[in-house]
């Protein structure tokens, strides 16, 4: 399952994939402070998010994080 994150700048157009929609939503808006334009984001599915949708985008679900005992060292 991969995200694609599509946007324009003065060099031509930009693609990049990536595996959930958090980390593409950070692409998004790193691309956003390049001044790059006509950002969108396309989920697996196939649902096409323009950068006024972003707020729509399903968030993907975040893993528990499991406590690990702490091992002392002597």
């Amino acid at each position: 399952m991969s995200f694609t994150v599509k946007a324009r700048s003065k060099q031509g157009d930009i693609v990049h994939r990536r595996s959930t929609s958090d980390a593409a939503l950070r692409k998004a808006r790193e691309l956003a402070r390049a001044h790059c334009y006509d950002i969108h984001i396309v989920t697996p599915e196939g649902r096409d998010y323009a950068a006024s949708e972003f707020g729509d985008l399903p968030r993907t679900p975040r893993m528990p994080v499991t406590a690990r005992p702490i091992q002392k060292t002597v």
